[in-house]
Parts: C-alpha cells; structure tokens; sequence
C-alpha cells in the first residue's frame, strides 16, 4: 500500500470477515502441527541415515541413490513425489510429469482495490520471485542465441509460434487500466492435482511465469530427478531455453517438453513428430490437459473475483468489501486449490484405478487388434516409423 492511500478497514465487518479470521487462525495451527510432524519425520530418517555397522562401497554408492523430494511435493501428490529412486532417462519418460497452462478469467479490478496483507499463500509463488525470472530473461535475450542442435527445423516452430497466442507474450489479454491482476498460470502433476500458481499482472501469457513454476519446481526436486513438461506452447518454450541462458544446465538436462495432446494437432506437423505427448516413448496417457480440468473447478470463482457481472447495488458492496480485495482474491484461490488438492490426493487410488482400466486397458486392447489386422511385425512397423520421421523432420521437407 502507499502512503497516505485510504483502504477499506477489513476488521469490522460481516459474517464473512469473522470467517476470513477465523480460517487464518485454523491455517496457523495446521502450520504448527506439520512443523512438529516434519521435525518428527526428519529425526526418524536421520536415524535410518546413520548404520550401527560399517556398509560397504557399493552398498554406500545404492544409498546414495536414495533421495527424497521437499515435504511439500509429497504431501501434494505422494503417487508423484513419495518415491525414493530417481534419474530415469528422459527418452524413456523421465520420473515426473507435470503440465502448466494459463487462465485470464480470473482477473481483478484495479478499481476493486486492496485491503492489508493478511495472509500468506501457500500455492503461490511470491511477486518478487516471478519478476526477478522475468528480469533475468529479458537480460537472457540481449545475447546472441546458442548454437543448439535442434529435432524441429526452426521454419516450423516458427510457424507455431505465430499460430498460438500464448507463444505472444506481448498481445494484450486483458485491459491493464481496469485489471491489476489478468489471471494465473498453473503447474499440476500428471494426477491433475494442483502444485503451484503464479499470480499474472502482465497483459499477456509471458515465458517467466512458466518458467518461474518450472525454476521451483526443480528446487524442490532430487539433483537427479528428470521432468517432463507439457504446455501448449512447449515448443516454443522449449527453443527459447536452448537457446538462451535462461536456466541453469543442470536443469535444462533433466528437462523435456511436450505440447498438449489437445493443441498438438494445432501444431506443425514436424513439431508433433517431437513433441506430441502421443508419439513420445514413456508418456503413456498423461495429455497436459488436466490443467482445463482444473480450470473448470474453479469456474464458479470467476464472478466473485471482480465486478463487472454485478448488478444488485448490495451485492457489489459486499463483493467489493470483502471477496474484491485484491489480498483477498488471492486467499479465496489458494484455499480452494487447497481444497480441491486434498479432495484429489483422497481420490488418488480410483483415478489410477480408472486409468488403468479405462485407459491401459481397454486402449490397449484395442491396440494389439489393430496390430494383429495389419499381419506386420512390430520390429518392421517401429524401423518404418523411424525411417518417416527422420525424412519429414529433414529440411527438405519444409522446402
């Protein structure tokens, strides 16, 4: 807030601030408890960490294998983050998939104002640290590009690029005069479950978002551990980090992108042929989307975050009192996404259970049919694909 500006005072108010209150005082006691419970689990594995008798090299060298992803992540999603081992080779679909999309519905109004910092999200990631990703890129740019060997002939990322509007970090999402927050940028796990957010206060869908979530997400990972990251535009992206220093190589060679398996065919043809989720090794059926998914459980949150859809005189006063705020929009989203997260980790078993019979097996099924109609051997039909995507990702082929 600056100085002398006149806010809303938030502390006398209706049923709604009391409840506000109340859940911040709730949050800071669940924040005791895990702090007690994970000084209780880190005394437990420091105990499991030090043998009573002597191990031997190669029994050091195993353990030295085992590591373990931040707290947070495994509380998030233990099916993605509860294992121990890690450094699976990308080309064979890493350890980790994760997907990140942007949303611009959920916007706020300047006119709708602030209120005092009263909380402190826990799926969101700071201001500061999201601006200085975005510095750090525009200072990236200035240099000349890396030579970089890349799969794609730069005709057809080229091509991408101007087809999708997230690729266009500078067209205007959102009227900046009206809107001090335009919407939010969303890194999930391959169980749709929600990891972070980014609050976006810039008119359009620019790379430091994605790759602020990208930057902390590895953070937070093993020094091992590989991603795979979908997004819409991931060629792009993923041209953009080759070419420039904009992380640091000991992630960008534990890093891998896909486009959505929905958008994909929006793409090039060369470009699917690398980044489609569908024809990379290892995916298996995670398709990005999971993030429209997620948006859609936050639709009924749209009309209460600003006021242009009001029309009843009180009703705009109680909005723009109380859920407007621009603190409290942030509090409101992230203790949904909360919600919703623990609602989908206590549904993890049906979603695999799901997935297994929906997907491996009935799909599957269905695949070993048509290989077995075709009378062609799996070697033979695998050295042809080969052969077809090695000539129609040559240059001569965009000629």
């Amino acid at each position: 807030m600056n100085q002398g500006e006149i806010i809303q005072e938030p502390f006398r108010r209706s049923l709604g601030y009391a409840i506000q209150w109340f859940d911040v005082l709730q949050i800071e006691v669940e924040h005791q408890l895990e702090a007690a419970l994970q000084t209780c689990r880190d005394r437990v594995e420091a105990s499991r960490a030090t043998p009573a008798h002597p191990q031997s090299p190669g029994a050091r060298e195993e353990k030295g294998l085992r590591e373990r992803c931040a707290p947070i992540l495994i509380q998030r999603c233990p099916a993605c983050f509860g294992g121990v081992q890690f450094g699976r080779d990308l080309n064979k679909g890493g350890d980790i998939h994760v997907a990140t999309d942007g949303n611009f519905h959920h916007r706020h109004r300047r006119s709708a104002g602030d209120s005092p910092h009263f909380y402190d999200p826990s799926y969101f990631l700071p201001k500061v640290q999201v601006d200085a990703i975005g510095h750090h890129i525009t200072r990236s740019r200035k240099s000349a590009p890396k030579l970089h060997v890349s799969h794609v002939p730069n005709e057809a990322i080229d091509l991408c690029e101007n087809s999708y509007e997230a690729a266009d970090g500078k067209k205007q999402k959102a009227a900046m005069d009206s809107f001090d927050d335009t919407g939010l940028m969303a890194l999930i796990c391959r169980h749709d479950i929600p990891l972070f957010f980014a609050n976006i206060d810039s008119p359009g869908e620019q790379q430091k978002y994605s790759v602020a979530l990208i930057n902390h997400l590895f953070s937070l990972l093993p020094r091992s551990a590989t991603v795979v990251t979908l997004y819409d535009v991931g060629c792009v992206l993923s041209r953009s980090l080759n070419q420039y220093d904009i992380l640091p190589d000991s992630i960008i060679q534990r890093l891998r992108f896909a486009t959505t398996a929905m958008h994909a065919y929006g793409h090039e043809w060369a470009c699917q042929l690398v980044y489609n989720p569908r024809m990379i090794v290892g995916l298996g059926l995670s398709d990005g989307e999971g993030t429209e998914r997620l948006w859609s459980r936050f639709v009924r949150l749209i009309g209460i975050q600003r006021s242009s859809s009001v029309r009843s005189r009180v009703l705009f006063r109680i909005l723009l009192t109380f859920t407007q705020q621009r603190q409290r929009r942030l509090w409101l989203i992230d203790r949904h996404a909360g919600a919703i997260g623990l609602e989908m980790r206590a549904d993890l078993g049906d979603w695999i259970r799901r997935r297994l019979r929906r997907g491996v097996e009935d799909q599957g099924t269905a695949a070993r049919k048509l290989l077995e109609e075709c009378e062609v051997a799996v070697s033979d039909l695998r050295k042809e694909w080969a052969m077809q995507k090695e000539s129609q990702l040559s240059i001569r082929a965009r000629m």
